[in-house]
């Protein structure tokens, strides 16, 4: 009777376990040699992604002139002050992305412009490949998908059997600890897995009944706020150049955001809808 009754509470514990899948990832985030930390907050169907701001890394803008090369200390950190943002939810049961994201509205970065930007989940077509490997204890599978314009390798593990990930990337029977596009600028890569009895419950309130826009929209709104802070730049190096000294920042014809270096290159998807 004692041993029945030890099985069964064993059984029950495995189901329990099976049944509710809550944790939180703590991913290593690469992107163009940069590296930053990451967490995925999760449970049966729903996620927090968050990216942790970097309050320390000051930029610095070196100006190159024709006869030489000047260099202005001119410094900016757009994370110091930038608000607590909620992060991004992704919802497998509604099928639907909501990033909560801020962008500075001068060069001060005192005030901010909110945007919640709507997107749909589970809209990679992902193939299923026969490599296998552990990760932190894991048994993982190899997958590779399409996604706005880049190609991903990940690994996902059925041993978390939900349907999430870091940033963007969803929609496999398991959950994915590592991902790589094909040019090897963007880069996640789970450090630590938590996993707990205990339901993760994701606030979603601050989500929800906000003013959305798509993320074609949010593309336009990040160049005009790269040219804002470019034309800011150009004026303030301008002012602290030598008389005649003309910096190459103050180039017309540049183009000042390559997409095909972000990490969403298009948006065919939508733009197909």
């Amino acid at each position: 009777m004692k041993i029945y009754l030890i099985f069964l509470f064993f059984l029950s514990f495995s189901l329990t376990f099976s049944q509710s899948q809550n944790g939180e990832v703590t991913y290593i985030f690469f992107a163009y040699g940069s590296k930053k930390e990451v967490k995925l907050r999760f449970n049966n169907n729903e996620s927090i992604f968050t990216i942790k701001n970097d309050q320390l890394n000051k930029k610095r803008v070196e100006v190159t002139t024709d006869e030489e090369k000047s260099k202005v200390d001119l410094y900016f950190n757009f994370d110091v002050n930038i608000p607590n943002n909620l992060g991004m939810l992704t919802d497998i049961k509604n099928n639907c992305i909501i990033d909560h994201k801020f962008l500075p509205i001068d060069f001060t970065a005192i005030k901010f412009d909110t945007l919640f930007v709507k997107d749909t989940a589970g809209i990679i077509s992902w193939e299923l490949l026969n490599e296998t490997k552990k990760i932190n204890s894991f048994n993982c599978q190899k997958a590779r998908g399409n996604f706005r314009g880049r190609i991903y390798t990940v690994w996902f593990t059925n041993d978390i059997p939900v349907s999430l990930g870091p940033w963007k990337l969803n929609g496999l029977p398991g959950l994915i600890l590592e991902a790589t596009d094909s040019l090897n600028q963007f880069q996640f890569f789970a450090e630590k897995v938590e996993l707990q009895m205990k339901v993760n419950i994701i606030n979603t309130e601050g989500f929800l009944n906000q003013n959305y826009i798509t993320p074609v929209e949010e593309r336009k709104k990040y160049i005009s706020f790269v040219e804002l802070m470019y034309n800011e730049i150009s004026t303030k190096i301008d002012t602290s150049l030598p008389r005649g000294v003309v910096s190459t920042i103050n180039n017309a014809n540049a183009k000042l955001v390559n997409e095909n270096n972000l990490i969403e290159i298009n948006f065919n998807d939508i733009k197909l809808k």
